[in-house]
């Protein structure tokens, strides 16, 4: 019964998490984009700093190992829509010598399923937002 409690206690929250709520809580996968490929070099300041040109950061999340090392990804919560699509323009770029990967935290499950199935997906919806490399060469 945790799910009624929650909906009525925090309306605000119910408007932003569209029903996502179960997942995490608070997070919003909607405005969050999950970076992966980070090169070892890479700072949470570094990150945050050119992340930020994208858009206001609401939330950086940056996990390390035991090791104290970064763990090559994190997830970057802007405050706006718009900064999720600024960033999801440095998919397969460069950056600091590694080609990094971008995409929204909410898409997770499509690649990492089924391959098959996957891969179909990936054609078709990325190809719209023009992710071949020609339009960035």
């Amino acid at each position: 019964g945790d799910k009624g409690k929650g909906k009525d206690k925090g309306k605000g929250k119910g408007d932003k998490g569209k029903g996502k709520g179960e997942k995490g809580g608070k997070s919003s996968d909607e405005m969050t984009v999950f970076v992966r490929g980070l090169p070892f070099s890479c700072t949470e300041e570094a990150l945050r700093k050119d992340f930020s040109e994208c858009g206001e950061i609401d939330r950086l999340n940056f996990p390390y190992n035991d090791e104290g090392s970064p763990k090559g990804f994190a997830f970057v919560q802007y405050q706006e829509m718009s900064g999720c699509e600024a960033a999801l323009k440095f998919d397969e770029t460069e950056y600091g010598g590694r080609t990094i990967n971008v995409r929204m935290a909410g898409d997770k499950p499509d690649g990492d399923r089924g391959k098959g199935e996957g891969k179909d997906d990936k054609g078709k919806g990325k190809g719209k937002k023009g992710k071949g490399k020609g339009y960035y060469d």
